[in-house]
C-alpha cells in the first residue's frame, strides 16, 4: 500500500515539468532588451546627443506701428538654424537664428488700403534660446523666445533698424530617413516687439516650414 502511495506521488512531480514545457505560449513571459535588438529602437528613442535642425518655408505677416497708425502686411519667407543637443531623452535646448522676410508689403494707413510699397523688404531676425521635445508619435514641439531686430531695406539699401524682443512655436512631424537624420513638416508662429525713433511696430507671422533634422 505504501508503495504504491509512493508511486502517486512520484509520477506527477515527474510530470510536471513537462506539463509546463508544453504550456501554451499566452503563459509565458518574454522580456525586450532594446540592446540585444537595436533595429527594433523606434526613431524617438534615438532623440539624444547632437541637435541640428535646417528649416525653411513661407507664410505671412502683418506688422501693425501704433505710432503712425500704420499697417504692414504681405507674404515671407522664412528660414531658421537650430543647434543644441539633449538634456534629457526626447528633450533639446538649443539656439536659435531665424530670418523673416516680407517682400513689397501692402500698407494700410488708419484702416484703408494705401498701396504697397515697391522695392522694398521688411526682415525680422531672431536670435534666441529654445526647447524642442519629441513625443513618442514623433510630434515635436519648440519654443524659443530672444533679441529681435527689424530692418527695412530699400532698392538694396537698408535704412531703418528697430529693436526688440521675439518668440516663435513650432508644432510639426518628422519622418525618419535613417540614421538620426528626419525629414518634417511645420507651423509655425511667431511674434515680435520692436521699437526704434518714431516707430514702434507689433508683428504677428503665420507660416509653414520644412525641416531636415539631425537628433
Amino acid at each position: 500500500m505504501r508503495l504504491l502511495l509512493a508511486l502517486g506521488l512520484l509520477v506527477p512531480s515527474l510530470a510536471l515539468p513537462a506539463i509546463a514545457e508544453a504550456a501554451p505560449y499566452r503563459h509565458r513571459r518574454y522580456h525586450y532588451y532594446p540592446e540585444r535588438y537595436p533595429e527594433r529602437v523606434r526613431y524617438y528613442d534615438r532623440h539624444q546627443g547632437l541637435l541640428l535642425r535646417l528649416t525653411a518655408g513661407a507664410g505671412g505677416v502683418a506688422a501693425d506701428d501704433s505710432l503712425n497708425d500704420v499697417t504692414l502686411s504681405g507674404g515671407a519667407g522664412s528660414f531658421s538654424l537650430d543647434l543644441g543637443g539633449s538634456i534629457a531623452p526626447s528633450l533639446a535646448l538649443h539656439g536659435r537664428l531665424a530670418l523673416n522676410t516680407m517682400f513689397e508689403p501692402n500698407v494700410s494707413e488708419g484702416g484703408a488700403y494705401t498701396g504697397e510699397l515697391d522695392d522694398t523688404s521688411l526682415t525680422f531676425t531672431l536670435l534666441g534660446l529654445g526647447a524642442t521635445y519629441y513625443l513618442p508619435s514623433n510630434l515635436y514641439v519648440t519654443g524659443v523666445v530672444g533679441l529681435s531686430r527689424a530692418s527695412f531695406q530699400f532698392y538694396g539699401d537698408e535704412y531703418d533698424a528697430l529693436n526688440g524682443i521675439g518668440v516663435m512655436g513650432d508644432l510639426g512631424y518628422e519622418w525618419p530617413i535613417g540614421g538620426d537624420w528626419g525629414l518634417g513638416l511645420a507651423g509655425r508662429i511667431e511674434l515680435h516687439s520692436v521699437r526704434g525713433d518714431g516707430e514702434r511696430l507689433s508683428t504677428a507671422g503665420l507660416g509653414v516650414v520644412l525641416s531636415f533634422t539631425h537628433f
